[in-house]
């Protein structure tokens, strides 16, 4: 899972992400750095959040105005364990279904096709050429696509 945190002040920052870290989930301060996160935590001091896709908020205010019809949930710091870890079972949950309010193909698509090629690279221990081989499709639309969501061979 991959983390987007927002808003958060230096000592927000230092505790969510020693949490973050010790649970394995991959996170950072730049929406950049992700194509989408799974999730966003916001610092106690956004008070109201809107984003084009609609991605789960974890909320470190006891409350807070959001613009769209997202899934928020509020859990101010200190973070206890248990309540995180239903938080993130229920954020994986909503990823395996479609929203009642539609979903954005092309977006799952993405997700779908950038975590393909994660797979076959991971199977081929970083070689492209066997990658979009096991992808079939052509070496250089492999990488044009690696180009496209971020993904860099030495990884694996």
């Amino acid at each position: 899972m991959k983390a987007w945190l927002c808003g958060l002040d230096d000592e927000e920052v230092s505790s969510v992400s020693s949490i973050l870290t010790f649970i394995g989930i991959e996170h950072g301060t730049s929406l950049m750095a992700f194509q989408l996160p799974d999730f966003v935590v916001l610092g106690k001091a956004v008070q109201s959040f809107e984003l084009d896709e609609m991605v789960p908020i974890i909320s470190l205010s006891h409350s807070m105005d959001v613009v769209g019809d997202y899934n928020v949930w509020l859990l101010p710091l200190p973070w206890r364990s248990q309540a995180l870890s239903l938080i993130l079972k229920d954020i994986k949950q909503l990823q395996s279904f479609p929203q009642a309010s539609g979903l954005n193909l092309n977006l799952h698509v993405r997700h779908l096709e950038a975590l393909l090629i994660r797979q076959a690279l991971v199977s081929t221990q970083g070689v492209v050429s066997k990658a979009a081989q096991n992808l079939q499709i052509q070496r250089t639309t492999l990488i044009e696509k690696m180009r496209r969501y971020n993904i860099d061979k030495s990884e694996f």
